[in-house]
């Protein structure tokens, strides 16, 4: 063998070396997609086969996820395993198993599945705090749902609400304001943005705080961000990556604030918002002539016995009681109160924008539609609420 060979073959054996262990690495990361991909399989629940690499991700971008669930439940039966990424997402199609997870037994199922973000979820540690984000009922698991919970759901009973209905009449006034200037003029036009700016200023006035006037003006700032915000699609490639390969959260991250920060005009939508609801806790909570009768209030005066006296009725909004009576009882004790800090406060109000803003102006532009096609419909509903009106006096309105 030469000099020459001989000099090259400490050059040949660490390429060697390298290509060996990346093989490996590759082989072992199969491995553990193949593991993280039979989960549903080994509990025998049914469901389309998964890709290695994204999961269920393509079926349900190629088809569309709505015509996609309803051919695998057609083909699999009512109850379907598939995978958003690598996680394994059971869908539920049984009335009665919905209504023992939803309703009668709802108190088993509190943990909510880190579907869209983060890495795995882990059971003990404390995680990252993620400003508007982490201590929302949502994300939160465990002990620290149920005392959360048992805090917030008497803000939900029908007494409560009914203080925020002159809140959301207002801005219903203005639709209608809206939608007779626009039916005038003998054009068409189209529902949905009135809709948006409805939901918004009934959002924004209710669960921030924030004196909103988004249908009257279009570019307002908080309708301008939540669009921006709100404006995800599973068929981005960005999301189709985020989710699938979860173990890069950080940069997913960076480049989604990035986005939304260049969309919005050079500001994050997310940090407007929170800093928004921080200023009007803030305001709330220094000024007692600054209050006003709506959830953000309710959360900040919100409070109950010490946790281990929650009950599971204490976890469900009743119908008309509310909680004045157990915190005039409670505040007679020496037992330890419970109330919602500024960062669980800010976050729930997030939450509740986000359960709340899209849903709700989705689900009353095809309502409209259905109403505009089905004028049987449209003169039985009618006929309904005029009996209201007739026997009540007045029409409350809850959105």
């Amino acid at each position: 063998m030469s000099f020459e060979a001989l000099l090259r073959v400490p050059a040949l054996t660490g390429t060697m070396w390298t290509v060996t262990l990346f093989a490996v690495a590759v082989v072992l990361w199969l491995l553990y997609r193949k593991q993280c991909f039979s989960i549903l399989k080994n509990m025998g629940v049914p469901g389309p086969e998964p890709s290695i690499l994204f999961g269920n991700m393509l079926q349900l971008i190629k088809k569309d996820p709505i015509k996609s669930i309803d051919e695998w439940l057609k083909k699999y039966g009512k109850i379907v395993g598939y995978y958003v990424g690598t996680k394994p997402v059971v869908l539920i199609a049984d009335v009665d198993l919905l209504k023992r997870i939803q309703v009668s037994e709802f108190h088993k199922f509190v943990n909510r599945a880190n579907v869209v973000r983060g890495g795995p979820e882990r059971k003990t540690g404390k995680e990252k705090r993620v400003e508007g984000f982490s201590q929302h009922l949502v994300a939160l698991r465990d002990k620290r749902w149920k005392e959360i919970r048992s805090i917030i759901t008497p803000s939900f009973t029908a007494s409560k609400m009914k203080q925020m209905a002159p809140i959301m009449n207002s801005a219903i006034d203005s639709l209608v304001e809206n939608v007779e200037k626009k039916s005038a003029s003998g054009e068409p036009f189209d529902m949905y943005p009135l809709f948006q700016g409805l939901t918004m200023d009934v959002i924004g006035r209710t669960a921030f705080g924030i004196h909103t006037d988004s249908q009257n003006n279009p570019n307002d700032p908080l309708l301008r961000s939540s669009k921006v915000l709100l404006e995800n699609d599973i068929r981005n490639p960005l999301a189709l990556l985020a989710i699938s390969f979860r173990s890069l959260e950080t940069l997913w991250s960076w480049l989604g604030r990035l986005r939304l920060t260049v969309k919005n005009k050079g500001t994050n939508p997310l940090r407007e918002l929170i800093e928004s609801v921080k200023k009007v806790i803030a305001m709330r909570r220094g000024k007692k002539e600054s209050r006003r009768p709506d959830l953000l209030q309710l959360m900040i005066d919100a409070e109950i016995d010490d946790l281990k006296n929650v009950t599971t009725e204490e976890l469900t909004a009743s119908g008309g009681t509310d909680n004045s009576e157990s915190q005039s009882k409670s505040s007679s004790t020496n037992k330890l109160i419970r109330r919602m800090t500024d960062a669980d406060i800010l976050d729930n109000s997030v939450i509740f924008f986000i359960a709340a803003y899209e849903t709700t102006s989705t689900a009353l532009a095809f309502t409209t539609h259905l109403l505009l096609h089905y004028p049987e419909a449209q003169e039985k509903i009618r006929a309904e609420v005029q009996n209201l009106l007739d026997t009540e006096g007045n029409l409350i309105i809850i959105l």
